[in-house]
């Protein structure tokens, strides 16, 4: 037999096991067929299914005990390896995105009996267990190359890549491009053409939104160049000051997107209270990701939810079944919801 029928024969006998294996209804372990018997049945050498056994056993399907045969791991049994978070900026977790991220992770791994491992290095410094260890990576792709993801390719990693990247692979795809694309095309369709970006919060995301600002903004025949962007820094009076020189911009902006409701919570704050501006009259606000500790801010701030929570517990499951079946990790998408809010507006009439 040929290299190649070997090949196909092999990865044909794992398929079909896998796929049995899966669909039983067997909670604790049960045996399956010993080696004779899949010969038998599938006119196979022994070799060919002394392999196929070795890689269900190496994702985790399988064990083997001398003299006893062969078992299957039942529902209840089945082993479940880590799943890792890749992330070359570890500052980040605390960000509400990822953060959410993270808790939806955890909710799919932590009742499997596995766990979520953040890692700050790259796959060209991890050692072959540590690879091999792993059921797949969530993706952070800041900081992240092409060659590295090759690694993972290499490997046989599973792989997602958190949001829109230049990056190859399949994406969690949470359209917030598309979203900041909407956004300002709402705002323009209300006669803005003074419009102001306050950015700052995560430079991956923002980098995404701001994308889809200009996109609209060009398609409206208005200079991306000419619209102005104010970045605040992390700490708390970064953000105060950078909101303040949004307000003391001149000509100053009939409306400013803030790239996320932290930032625009503060912005609303000052416009009304330091520079006694009127919202939406004088001034529209919008932002992104609707965190449910501003739903008091008022006037409520239109904005746009983001599932952050839903991307981790769909990327926990797709990682799991492709690190068990071998099968191929396709994009996932999660649509945006706008919630109209109080601070958009119509451009003010003196302006």
């Amino acid at each position: 037999m040929s290299s190649k029928r070997t090949s196909t024969a092999r990865s044909r006998l794992v398929d079909i096991l896998t796929a049995e294996i899966l669909a039983s209804d067997n909670s604790a372990a049960f045996p399956i067929a010993s080696e004779h018997q899949l010969c038998r049945r599938f006119n196979i050498s022994r070799v060919t299914v002394r392999l196929a056994l070795s890689d269900l056993e190496n994702r985790g399907l399988i064990y083997r005990r001398h003299g006893k045969g062969t078992f299957a791991h039942g529902r209840s049994t089945r082993v479940y390896r880590q799943i890792g978070l890749l992330i070359k900026s570890p500052q980040v977790v605390e960000h509400r995105p990822i953060a959410e991220l993270i808790r939806g992770l955890q909710t799919v791994l932590a009742p499997l009996r596995t766990g979520l491992l953040i890692i700050s290095t790259s796959p060209e410094e991890w050692r072959p267990e540590k690879a091999s260890s792993l059921g797949g990576v969530v993706v952070v792709p800041q900081n992240i190359s092409s060659g590295e993801m090759e690694i993972l390719k290499d490997r046989k990693v599973p792989y997602l890549i958190f949001g829109q990247s230049d990056l190859p692979g399949p994406e969690i795809l949470m359209h917030q491009k598309r979203a900041a694309f909407q956004l300002t095309e709402q705002l323009l369709q209300l006669g803005h053409r003074r419009i102001a970006l306050l950015s700052g919060y995560d430079a991956s995301m923002d980098d995404t939104k701001r994308r889809g600002v200009h996109e609209a903004l060009v398609a409206a025949g208005v200079d991306p160049t000419q619209v102005p962007e104010i970045s605040a820094h992390e700490e708390e009076n970064g953000v105060y000051q950078a909101t303040k020189a949004i307000m003391e911009l001149q000509p100053r902006p009939t409306a400013v997107i803030a790239f996320d409701d932290s930032l625009a919570s503060m912005l609303s704050f000052q416009a009304r209270r330091q520079f006694n501006l009127k919202v939406p009259e004088e001034l529209s606000i919008v932002s992104f990701h609707e965190w449910p500790y501003l739903n008091c801010v008022e006037p409520a701030l239109t904005t746009v939810r983001f599932d952050f929570f839903g991307a981790g517990q769909r990327a926990a499951e797709i990682l799991n079944h492709a690190a068990l079946t071998g099968q191929t990790v396709d994009s996932i998408t999660f649509e945006p919801t706008f919630i109209p809010g109080q601070t958009m507006g119509q451009v003010p009439t003196c302006s």
